[in-house]
């Protein structure tokens, strides 16, 4: 697991934010998707998918590629399974986590985990208030080994857009937006998301499936 950068504006309009696919994107990777957006300006976009789960958990991803730490890997791991991030890089695993250093008692590992955070060179980035995207080797290796805590989800690979390509999208109305809620993030099951997604924003579900196939969405 290379560490990879990201650099982050935080004057995207767009991130951090949510963006909710409409039936335009039936059949697509993005078919019925909720990406949580943490870059966006002139020169792109992109996110993470946070509702599409693969069949591979956490721990035996980690397993797989470091035998040396497999007997230390905590059992909640292999209780977390591994979403599909989007179809950029798949090859790449992030960790997109709402760091927690309330109450917990290793002060040390704390400060282990802020200084990471805070290097760009170890491949993470604060996307909104409390919340980071890492790429990290052993910021996603503490997590599996639950030497670091917090709130996560481990994603394969990401969605990514050219300049002025997602708001093109927009336009054509592929996507709809949701303001970013920490809650939001881990709050909805998979399979429900989508038509959350849609209700926080006053859209029905029903009707606005059965307007795309009568051609109107």
């Amino acid at each position: 697991m290379s560490p990879s950068i990201i650099t982050h504006d935080p004057s995207g309009a767009l991130s951090p934010g949510f963006i909710i696919a409409s039936p335009k994107l039936d059949s697509t990777p993005f078919e019925r998707a909720v990406v949580v957006m943490v870059h966006h300006d002139e020169e792109g976009a992109m996110g993470f998918i946070i509702n599409k789960p693969l069949e591979i958990d956490f721990g035996s991803l980690i397993e797989s590629v470091n035998d040396d730490i497999a007997r230390q890997i905590i059992p909640s791991s292999f209780e977390m399974p591994v979403h599909f991030g989007g179809p950029v890089r798949i090859e790449q695993l992030w960790l997109m986590f709402q760091r927690d250093l309330n109450g917990h008692e290793d002060l040390a590992a704390n400060q282990r985990l802020l200084h990471k955070i805070e290097q760009p060179d170890d491949g993470a980035v604060n996307f909104s208030d409390g919340w980071f995207l890492a790429a990290s080797g052993d910021i996603i290796e503490g997590f599996a080994l639950g030497k670091q805590h917090g709130s996560y989800r481990p994603l394969i690979g990401y969605a990514g857009w050219g300049p002025g390509q997602l708001e093109e999208e927009i336009e054509e109305g592929s996507w709809l937006m949701l303001d970013f809620d920490d809650d939001f993030v881990f709050d909805s099951a998979p399979g429900v998301h989508w038509d959350d997604a849609l209700e926080r924003i006053g859209v029905d579900p029903t009707a606005f499936l059965m307007m795309a196939k009568s051609g109107m969405a």
